[in-house]
């Protein structure tokens, strides 16, 4: 992304997108199916995934990818600005809309308080969880035998542990409260991960192949 007015712009955009982004408690006992989007690239290209998996069932029950070209280089903090356009065509192209959003990006925990999950949660108008594979911003303290993110004196996530021990920061995206996130964690375990870890893989499968991504069967 050259030039700093772009940068500023974008980062202006994001500090106007923040106050929107709502903390509500989410009843957890009515999502019935959870939506994995992740991004893959190729050079100028990307490919967004988009994965409906059922929480009953277990399973991907339905799939979409979106192809598109990549106009920004990657700026750390600005990552909605690379992933957020792919990820809500993705979204688009599912015949339901899913009850939850799980982004691989980060949410609330952002120095401007809006991440790829809020933002894209926002803009979609759905509950979204940020599933990342490392901190970028606040501190990990021990609370109450929990491991939280927080932000000041406000925490924003949790430090969650697959059954391998590897490290992911679960943050707040939009429409849930922290409550919600680790009742979430609570019920799904590991099977956080598994809608992730489809789109990832589609994602990479799509922009090998050059299919913009097929209905699960």
């Amino acid at each position: 992304m050259s030039g700093s007015h772009i940068i500023d712009f974008f980062i202006r955009l994001q500090l106007t997108l923040s106050p929107l982004i709502k903390v509500s408690p989410l009843d957890v006992s009515r999502v019935e199916t959870l939506c994995g989007l992740d991004v893959s690239y190729s050079g100028e290209e990307g490919v967004a995934a988009a994965v409906l998996w059922s929480r009953v069932e277990r399973r991907v029950v339905e799939s979409a990818a979106f192809r598109g070209a990549v106009l920004t280089p990657y700026v750390p903090g600005l990552l909605y600005v690379r992933e957020a356009p792919l990820m809500l065509a993705a979204i688009r192209r599912l015949s339901r809309v899913p009850d939850l959003l799980l982004i691989d990006g980060h949410g609330l925990a952002h120095p401007r308080r809006a991440g790829l999950a809020s933002i894209v949660g926002l803009l979609a108008d759905t509950p979204s969880i940020g599933v990342a594979k490392s901190m970028l911003y606040g501190e990990a303290r021990l609370e109450e035998g929990v491991e939280c993110i927080v932000v000041g004196d406000e925490r924003v996530g949790v430090v969650f542990r697959d059954d391998r021990g590897r490290r992911f920061y679960v943050s707040l995206g939009h429409r849930v409260d922290f409550g919600s996130v680790l009742r979430i964690i609570g019920q799904l375990g590991s099977d956080l991960l598994s809608p992730l870890r489809e789109a990832h893989r589609l994602s990479k499968n799509a922009l090998r192949s050059g299919l913009e991504g097929r209905p699960a069967p």
